[in-house]
C-alpha cells in the first residue's frame, strides 16, 4: 500500500514546515480522520510536516501510521473525476501525482474538462464585467452631454467656454460611439461563450 512508502519518506521531515493545528486540535486530534481530510482535499502527503510542528507546541506527536492510512482513504476521493472536475472548474491544482496510478488518467481529463470550463466561465465573466464599466461610462458621457447642452444653450455664454464646452461635447460622443461600438462585441462574443460553455458543461453533464 502506498502510504507505508510515504511513510518512510516522511519520518525525517516530521518536524519541518509551519503550524496548522490549534493546540486543542492536537490534543483531541484523530490523526486518520485528519489524515482523511487532507487526502481528500488532494493535500501533498508532506502536510503532515506542518501538523507535527504545530503540535510539538504542546507535547503530542501525530501518529503517522493512522494519518497515512487515513488519508490513503481520503485521496481515492480526491482522485475520482467528480472531484478533479471541480478542481479544474475552480481553477486549482492538480495532485494527480498522489492519486494510485489506476486513476490518474481518468483524473487528469476530467480536470482538463473541468479547468476548460473554468477559462470559459472566467472569460466569459470578464467580458461581462467589461460591458458593466462600459454602460456605466455611457451613462456617465451621457449625463455630461446634456449638461453641456444646457450650458450651451445660454445666449451670454463666452466665445471661449462656447468653444471649451463644444471640445468637450464632441470628445464624448466620440467616446461613447467607441464604447457602444466595443460592448456590441463584446455581447456578441459573450452570447458566443454562453453557447459555447452550455455544450461544454452538457458534454461533461456526468461530473457536475
Amino acid at each position: 500500500m502506498f502510504y507505508k512508502r510515504s511513510a518512510a519518506l516522511l519520518v525525517p521531515l516530521l518536524l519541518a514546515g509551519c503550524a496548522s493545528l490549534s493546540p486543542q486540535q492536537c490534543m483531541r486530534a484523530d490523526w486518520r480522520q485528519i489524515g482523511f481530510a487532507d487526502g481528500t482535499d488532494g493535500v501533498s502527503a508532506a502536510r503532515i510536516n506542518d501538523h507535527a510542528k504545530a503540535c510539538a507546541e504542546v507535547g503530542v506527536r501525530p501518529d503517522l501510521d493512522m494519518y497515512l492510512r487515513g488519508r490513503e482513504d481520503g485521496l481515492y476521493r480526491y482522485c475520482q473525476p467528480e472531484k478533479a472536475f471541480s478542481v479544474g472548474r475552480y481553477g486549482g491544482a492538480p495532485n494527480s501525482s498522489d492519486c494510485p496510478e489506476h486513476l490518474k488518467l481518468s483524473f487528469m481529463e476530467a480536470y482538463r474538462q473541468g479547468y476548460q470550463v473554468h477559462m470559459v466561465e472566467q472569460d466569459l465573466s470578464e467580458r461581462r464585467s467589461r460591458i458593466y464599466r462600459n454602460n456605466s461610462l455611457i451613462r456617465r458621457n451621457n449625463e455630461r452631454i446634456v449638461e453641456i447642452r444646457e450650458e450651451l444653450s445660454k445666449k451670454d455664454l463666452p466665445d471661449d467656454r462656447r468653444k471649451a464646452l463644444l471640445q468637450d461635447f464632441n470628445r464624448l460622443v466620440e467616446e461613447k460611439n467607441y464604447v457602444g461600438n466595443e460592448n456590441v462585441r463584446q455581447m456578441v462574443e459573450s452570447d458566443r461563450l454562453q453557447a459555447y460553455l452550455n455544450t461544454l458543461l452538457r458534454d461533461v453533464g456526468r461530473w457536475r
